[in-house]
């Protein structure tokens, strides 16, 4: 009976050291978890997003009233930057292209039938960094580049033609072939030889037909004298 006592009392033991162990492990897994919120509480928090970025916008119009009758009811469009951003032409010849980022960028306009030469803008952010300013300036490689008015006042530089007009019928043309011109000499010598030789004295054509007895050459040269 003792014996059993002793092994009884040796398992309590042996379970209370098993719950003390356990307790111990969790309460330093509970310092850890505590420890890991207080590292997450004390980061910084983020920046706040920043707005977007300032654009501006290209306002213009075209001052050439021919030829806003002639293209009415026509659809026209301003392309910037070969479209990336676009606006439609009104039926006034007013326009306006809106969220132009700061940079360098190229204005076109879009007509079927007519060419309009480029503009080059240059977008810039102003001193209180709150709008774009435009500035605008000719594009055209063969002339020093200017400054133009803004807003724009576009007019079309040419009208484009899409076929070739056939050549018309000249007679002149026929006067600068090499054989024409021969055939032309031949004829007037055909005519007017003989009527200097009718107004030779009789000696100047005795002269001449011994000549020509000699040779045609020699009546030319005058190898007959």
């Amino acid at each position: 009976v003792g014996e059993m006592a002793g092994r009884r009392q040796l398992a309590l033991w042996a379970l209370l050291a098993l719950l003390c162990a356990a307790s111990l492990t969790h309460a330093s897994d509970m310092d850890d978890d505590d420890g890991e919120d207080n590292e997450v509480s004390e980061t910084p928090p983020a920046k706040a997003a920043q707005g977007p970025a300032p654009t501006g916008t290209i306002e213009g119009a075209i001052v050439n009233d021919s030829f806003l009758k002639l293209t009415r009811g026509n659809r026209m469009r301003v392309l910037v930057d070969d479209g990336e951003y676009q606006g439609i032409i009104r039926a006034d010849g007013t326009f306006a292209v809106h969220d132009i980022p700061v940079g360098t960028h190229f204005v076109t306009v879009n007509a079927v039938g007519w060419q309009f030469e480029s503009v080059r803008i240059e977008a810039v952010l102003r001193k209180n960094g709150k709008g774009v300013r435009i500035k605008a300036y000719s594009n055209n490689p063969m002339v020093q580049s200017y400054s133009l008015p803004h807003p724009l006042k576009l007019t079309p530089a040419s009208k484009v033609s899409y076929f070739v007009e056939r050549e018309k019928f000249n007679p002149m043309v026929y006067l600068k072939n090499p054989m024409v011109l021969i055939f032309g000499v031949t004829m007037i010598m055909a005519v007017v030889m003989p009527k200097m030789v009718d107004n030779m004295d009789e000696g100047d054509k005795a002269k001449l037909r011994e000549s020509y007895k000699s040779g045609p050459a020699s009546a030319i040269t005058g190898g007959g004298q």
